[in-house]
């Protein structure tokens, strides 16, 4: 059983042992220099997220992804800038951020880089993709290429798409004067500030859709960029390479179950089997393993539900019946029940909590 009270938060029920989101030390420092540039206090917006200042003078340190949404809402409580991922997006480079963006400005054309983007996409962001593919997809249609955010999260944390489209946008404009984009649909509800993402983007965006994705001119594809030599490419290739392997080698097995039961959750088909199926392994094997990390498959599932719910339930547009049925429960009732069990409080106790401010 998971025990607690409603005083706690996402970085206090992480798992200790599993996997946990996480992004690159690069983004979290030029989150927080652009902040400081605009006035906000560093030290005040490192102590609200729970960031070490030394970890984010490391360039390939980690950094767990809710500490980094922490400080991006702390950020835009502190500068009252509702609209500071696409600010942020617009006006630090991507080849400030991380050594990913710097081998795509190598690339000799964007076609190149964005397969690179999606090769090395958990150097930046370490999330899962809906069903463990590209972070990023692409549908082609009459109407042009629909690029597609598949990544896991950003259902709940809509400044990850919002400043990842709006850092492609702009970089494209330090290339070309032509506009490539030609639509934007978002997931998010329309903001107060809804005219805001029409000037960044350029184009017209639809809020309250099915999927975070932009619509890309196909010309943009064969936009040449080679901004650096290409061995500069083959040394940061290489390095990136390596830094892959030490965070593959990071992943436990209960991180590789919660993977995979993510995109199950809403399906309400979270048994063990399945599951134990889509590793590749035997119900008994994957017992063993997480028996060997003293865990139990119950508490894997339990642990991740908590986690997800209190996610949505934090969210901007809360609801329990919604966070009910996206952890996997066909009743409010029955979630309801569970929820007070692993915490003490009921849902709607975390719905007033995650609506009052920072």
């Amino acid at each position: 059983m998971i025990a607690g009270t409603m005083n706690m938060t996402v970085r206090d029920i992480a798992p200790a042992h599993g996997h946990r989101p996480t992004v690159s030390a690069g983004f979290v420092r030029g989150l927080l220099t652009y902040a400081e540039s605009r006035g906000a206090c560093r030290d005040e917006l490192l102590a609200h997220a729970g960031i070490s200042a030394r970890i984010i003078d490391d360039n390939d340190a980690r950094v767990p992804l809710e500490c980094y949404m922490a400080l991006m809402r702390a950020a835009e409580a502190r500068l009252n800038d509702p609209a500071l991922a696409l600010h942020f997006g617009e006006s630090v480079g991507a080849m400030e951020l991380s050594v990913v963006c710097l081998i795509g400005s190598a690339c000799a054309t964007m076609t190149e880089s964005f397969a690179h983007m999606n090769r090395y996409a958990r150097l930046t962001l370490d999330v899962e993709g809906t069903d463990g593919g590209d972070h990023f997809r692409l549908r082609h249609t009459g109407e042009g290429v629909w690029m597609i955010d598949a990544r896991s999260h950003v259902d709940m944390y809509p400044q990850l798409t919002e400043s990842s489209f709006v850092r492609m946008v702009s970089g494209t404009r330090r290339l070309s004067d032509r506009s490539f984009v030609r639509a934007v649909r978002l997931m998010r509800a329309a903001p107060r500030h809804a005219a805001e993402y029409h000037r960044v983007f350029g184009a017209p965006v639809t809020f309250g859709c099915a999927r975070n994705e932009m619509l890309m001119d196909p010309a943009w594809f064969a936009l040449r960029i080679a901004m650096s030599p290409p061995y500069a490419a083959d040394i940061l290739k290489a390095h990136a390479d390596a830094m892959l392997a030490k965070l593959q080698d990071t992943r436990s097995c209960r991180g590789r179950v919660e993977e995979a039961l993510r995109p199950l959750l809403a399906t309400g088909d979270v048994s063990m089997p399945r599951v134990a199926r889509a590793l590749g392994m035997s119900r008994q094997t994957l017992y063993r393993a997480l028996k060997a990390e003293r865990v139990t498959y119950e508490e894997v599932l339990g642990a991740l539900r908590l986690r997800m719910a209190l996610q949505y339930l934090h969210g901007p547009r809360a609801s329990v019946n919604e966070a009910a049925r996206r952890v996997g429960f066909s009743e409010p009732a029955a979630f309801s029940r569970a929820f007070k069990r692993w915490t003490g409080s009921s849902p709607r106790v975390a719905v007033l909590a995650g609506a009052r401010p920072a």
